[in-house]
């Protein structure tokens, strides 16, 4: 199964996930300027990124944030992390980040989460990392069940863990597909069940979770959940080993297969 120890960001799946930076600007743009919450300076400031007047969008934002706007706070922190129209500022980026957290803003709760994790501060990066999961974010929640599963800042508790990767994997979330499945292999935090390992597999291998191929490839081999099909084996495994997933690479040579 893949390794819970290390951890990666988006899309490696292997470990502790970070929100993409500024996903879906304009439509998060579009709408928060239909709430309450909108202002003009946050909104100018999403038409001067969108045309990459990189500057100018990070002076409006910093005039938006600081009348108390969270998506501008959040959206200035992640400025400052990308150097985009300012210099790159871990501080600044940091202080803006928390602002927005604070305010309930649930992708600064995740980034949050993610600093503190780098800071090995495992209790205040699972309570921020909860707090944006329980807004249904589906790489916070993944990261729930990761930190459940390694015990860190929490109780270690596959079962959680399984809750919370289930949560993610029921949005669609690739690395939680793979990560759930592995617990059904393993009979951890669910009943061992092969046929669900299957499927998860199959969900999170279909986009692209070089783990999930290689691990689909092996059911398929054994007939384990799945109906034994040595093609759909082949098929995988070779899936896996063009993402650089080296095991496959090795099972493939093993089997004496001509091509990666």
């Amino acid at each position: 199964m893949g390794d819970d120890s290390g951890l990666r960001h988006v899309p490696t799946g292997t470990g502790m996930a970070l929100q993409p930076r500024r996903a879906g600007l304009v439509a998060r743009g579009r709408r928060d300027a239909a709430t309450a919450a909108a202002n003009v300076h946050y909104e100018q400031g999403v038409l001067d990124y969108t045309a990459r007047n990189l500057e100018s969008a990070a002076e409006n934002f910093l005039l938006a944030a600081e009348q108390g706007h969270a998506e501008s706070q959040y959206l200035l922190s992640t400025m400052y992390d990308a150097a985009e129209g300012v210099p790159q500022d871990d501080r600044a980026a940091a202080h803006w980040e928390r602002k927005a957290a604070e305010q309930g803003h649930a992708y600064a709760q995740a980034n949050l989460s993610f600093r503190h994790y780098q800071a090995e501060e495992f209790p205040e990066a699972f309570e921020w990392c909860q707090r944006a999961a329980h807004s249904q974010l589906p790489w916070a929640q993944f990261n729930v069940g990761l930190m459940y599963r390694r015990g860190e800042g929490t109780v270690q508790s596959d079962t959680e863990a399984a809750r919370w990767y289930r949560l993610a994997a029921d949005q669609g979330f690739p690395e939680a597909e793979q990560k759930l499945a592995d617990l059904y292999c393993l009979g951890r935090g669910v009943p061992l069940n092969y046929e669900l390992a299957g499927t998860w597999y199959g969900k999170a291998a279909r986009q692209g979770n070089a783990e999930a191929q290689f691990q689909l490839a092996q059911l398929y081999s054994t007939g384990q959940g799945v109906e034994q099909d040595y093609v759909q084996s082949r098929y995988w495994m070779r899936e896996a080993a063009l993402q650089g997933h080296e095991q496959a690479a090795r099972e493939l040579l093993a089997r004496g297969y001509r091509d990666p």
